[in-house]
């Protein structure tokens, strides 16, 4: 069971948050277009399917991104609301699986798996919004700046 949390309950996590992304991108521009990477981030991931204005480039692995087309120019709010986009969902999704655990609301592997995505969404949403560059253990996200790092760059540069 641990096994099968670890295949799907990562990425799953992953993709959670960064379709949250995409979600105020595309709310943000009339036109903006979100591809959201699961895997690997380079162009050999190529386009799985698309939502909408969402574009889904997914292979398995744990780390995952999201990003505009065509980056034009956005506002400060847009900027900080794409960033805390994923940061968001996160946060709601994993109130909703504390309450599906903690009122066991399912039983036997179900409450296993959704307890095990409860944590690992949990450790998803601190990890993200604690302002931070991510140090090179982190592999894929090495170097990158968390939600919370984005987020405290625009503030300052607007009262710059």
């Amino acid at each position: 069971m641990l096994l099968l949390l670890y295949i799907i309950g990562f990425p799953l996590t992953v993709l959670i948050h960064e379709t949250g992304h995409a979600l105020a991108i595309i709310c943000s521009a009339k036109n903006g277009v979100a591809k959201v990477y699961l895997g690997d981030f380079k162009d050999s991931n190529k386009e799985s399917f698309r939502l909408g204005r969402i574009h889904y480039h997914i292979e398995w692995g744990i780390a995952g991104i999201c990003y505009r087309s065509n980056p034009k120019y956005i506002t400060t709010f847009q900027s900080v609301m794409i960033s805390l986009g994923g940061t968001l969902i996160t946060a709601i999704f994993t109130i909703i699986l504390f309450i599906f655990f903690h009122y066991h609301l399912f039983n036997g592997y179900i409450h296993f798996l959704i307890t095990g995505m409860f944590w690992m969404n949990l450790l998803q949403f601190v990890s993200t919004i604690i302002p931070v560059v991510y140090p090179g253990w982190m592999g894929a996200y090495s170097g990158m700046q968390s939600d919370g790092y984005r987020v405290l760059s625009v503030l300052r540069k607007k009262e710059g």
